[in-house]
């Protein structure tokens, strides 16, 4: 009887050990470099020394994976079943191309979850993300999502041009040239520089994927270019619908992922698109300065200050129809049933689509997690929400901050409000 209990009890001990291992998740690509510090020309990925995740674990957390989906599928994932036709599960698999719809779970030793760890996303919850999550009662019975700002990032226009002699050119561009080039407007590099001399049409680059960068580069187009109500930019995370109003060019040249459009501007002449800055880095893709600012050398220098700017219990619900900016509306009067816990954090997208200084094109981060069924993992998960306000961790980062295009935030968070918002059973 001894032996047989002794061997029960080393049982248990080694299920518990194997459902308290890596944190999987994965989503939004602006963010992965900092996140992890890794080649991020692949999906998934291990975070390194340096990164924010790989300085959580180094602190004694958990071991984490990171699959890169965009943020649209990440959201997808966090929700899983079937959305629109696709099913989305943590265990499906993180492959380099398609676009995965899972986070590759059981490639990382997690084949016991049936809900990621956590998420990433540059596109705050929207009513749809909001509303798939709930349905989804076999997975998230009697649970949330859950949502925290986590870091800022520049978003880079990036662009290949060479003139007329092969030389590569420079470009300082201001926002009502981004707005032409986008609307297309302007559609020629000679009408976009006035040099005659380059010849041959702008070819747009744009995230075929849904994309939390595309939702921070439409906020800042959609609040600086005006427009009529029959022509303006729309806020979203799917460029189609952000130029809906003017249509997308026959040339333009859909990716999914912030890397995969910095590789094809690096790669193919005549290209422009917007990324990631900290994207541009690995195929050597250059960029514009905007409006006379830089994306690494002013962005990052310190915290982005957004504690003024957060709601709670609110989600994106459209767009407004004369003005394309984002709606941001309570749950409370959209649902029934809505939390009441302050749990989901939401930064107004309107606090920083047009910074009064420093560079202008900005997006926030956010990791999602789940309120409920978080088991042995509870503690792990709770410590990664925190990860980015605490200084222990963040001390030791140096893939966010000044020179990296990404940034660190003040979102005005406590510690025990955040990591109140995540539950064992």
């Amino acid at each position: 009887m001894k032996t047989l209990a002794g061997a029960l009890v080393l049982s248990m001990a080694a299920v518990a050990t194997a459902h308290a291992g890596t944190l999987v998740g994965g989503g939004a690509t602006l963010p992965a470099i900092g996140y992890t510090g890794d080649d991020v020309s692949h999906r998934l990925l291990t975070p390194q020394p340096g990164s924010l995740l790989g300085e959580y674990t180094a602190a004694g957390n958990s071991a984490t994976s990171y699959c890169q989906t965009g943020s649209g599928a990440g959201k997808n994932i966090l929700a899983g079943g079937t959305i629109s036709g696709t099913s989305y599960n943590v265990q499906n698999t993180c492959p380099d191309s398609p676009t995965p719809t899972g986070f590759g779970a059981g490639q990382v030793g997690r084949s016991d979850l049936a809900q990621p760890n956590f998420a990433g996303a540059d596109s705050p919850l929207a009513l749809g993300d909001y509303n798939n999550y709930v349905a989804n009662t076999t997975v998230h019975s009697g649970s949330f999502p859950v949502q925290f700002p986590a870091v800022g990032g520049a978003i880079a226009v990036a662009f290949n041009k060479s003139d007329s002699h092969g030389q590569p050119i420079s470009l300082n561009l201001t926002d009502d040239q981004i707005c032409k080039v986008f609307s297309g407007q302007t559609t020629t590099w000679a009408a976009l520089t006035g040099d005659n001399s380059l010849t041959g049409n702008i070819q747009i680059v744009y995230r075929s994927d849904g994309s939390g960068t595309t939702f921070g580069f439409s906020n800042h187009l959609s609040a600086v270019c005006g427009g009529t109500t029959a022509s303006h930019f729309v806020t979203d995370q799917a460029f189609t619908t952000v130029v809906s109003k003017f249509g997308l060019p026959a040339s333009a040249n859909g990716q999914s992922g912030n890397p995969a459009v910095a590789a094809t501007i690096a790669s193919t002449d005549g290209t422009i698109g917007y990324v990631e800055a900290a994207n541009t880095l690995p195929p050597g893709a250059a960029y514009a300065t905007v409006n006379g600012f830089d994306p690494f050398n002013d962005f990052g220098n310190a915290a982005l200050d957004v504690s003024s700017s957060v709601v709670y219990n609110s989600v994106i619900n459209g767009a407004n129809a004369n003005t394309g900016r984002p709606v941001v509306s309570a749950l409370s009067t959209l649902v029934t049933g809505a939390p009441t816990t302050q749990c989901i954090a939401l930064v107004d997208p309107s606090s920083y689509a047009a910074p009064s200084s420093g560079y202008p094109i900005v997006a926030v981060s956010y990791f999602l997690a789940n309120s409920a069924h978080n088991g042995a993992d509870t503690s792990a998960v709770q410590n990664l929400l925190w990860a980015p306000y605490n200084s222990t961790i963040t001390s030791n980062v140096f893939t966010i901050g000044s020179g990296t295009g990404l940034s660190f935030l003040n979102a005005g968070l406590s510690q025990s409000a955040v990591t109140g918002c995540v539950a064992s059973m």
